[in-house]
């Protein structure tokens, strides 16, 4: 039994308790600097809540800093015992900002998009580990491999890259789908016809090199059409742009076939 406090209460902070609390490892306390978020988390498991990083338990095997990226150096300088594994979860901040709270310290950083109310099956979900000595090492092993099989041990500067890919493969395919859904909507017919494709999209670039994949007019160097789109977007200036871009970066990668 690993007892856990979990340092922030938004979307990772909320997943992470949940999958620890599903694995048999007790989230003992929920700290969030607003009390409110604190409280709905600490509910959903059984656990005690604070605003106050004075009242923290000292009694957990592990603290997990779920908060944004540029409150983690505040949260860790404010951490108040140096002999407890302090870890963050985030895939840009190197490790070492968490030197100022703890002598123990690591990172815990899942590589998955996370919504409160959208489920995750966690075994599935690699888990991104680094750690500051051997004897963290092992705990964080021991956690990790209780909650996934994927298990990944990996520095600071490779870990930031492996974040900017899924910023490409995430977080900017899913604005793609937003603004599809705009240029739908815009002429009344509904985004759900794009679900197939959608689909079939996603499990070819699981099952294939995704460069292997690639079609559409840029890839067939379709002038014709590409022109053709670029007028269809002239009410819609950024979305032009943007789909003039992408085309082109399609085309220079395909120049050569």
């Amino acid at each position: 039994m690993k007892d856990i406090v979990i340092l922030g209460a938004g979307n990772v902070g909320t997943h992470l308790g949940k999958a620890f609390h599903e694995a048999g490892m007790p989230v003992v306390q929920v700290y969030n600097r607003t009390l409110g978020p604190a409280n709905s988390l600490a509910e959903l498991l059984g656990c005690a809540c604070t605003d106050n990083l004075e009242d923290l338990t000292g009694k957990a095997s592990l603290y997990v800093i779920t908060v944004t990226d540029d409150a983690i150096g505040e949260v860790a300088a404010r951490f108040p015992f140096r002999d407890r594994l302090l870890v963050h979860t985030s895939g840009t901040t190197n490790m070492h900002v968490l030197k100022s709270g703890s002598a123990q310290y690591g990172v815990f950083y899942p590589l998955q998009t996370f919504s409160k109310e959208i489920p995750v099956d966690f075994r599935k979900v690699p888990l991104c580990l680094e750690a500051s000595d051997t004897s963290c090492r092992d705990l964080l092993e021991d956690i990790a491999g209780k909650l996934t099989g994927r298990v990944i041990w990996i520095d600071s500067e490779k870990r930031r890259f492996i974040h900017v890919a899924a910023v490409f493969a995430c977080n900017f395919v899913n604005h793609m789908y937003h603004l599809a859904e705009e240029i739908l909507r815009e002429h009344d017919l509904p985004f759900d016809l794009l679900q197939p494709l959608i689909e079939e999209t996603a499990r070819k670039a699981m099952t294939d090199n995704p460069g292997n994949v690639q079609t559409g007019p840029a890839r067939r160097n379709n002038l014709e059409v590409i022109r053709a789109h670029l007028g269809m977007l002239s009410a819609m200036p950024a979305f032009k742009e943007l789909y003039g871009q992408i085309s082109d970066s399609i085309r220079k990668k395909y120049a050569s076939d």
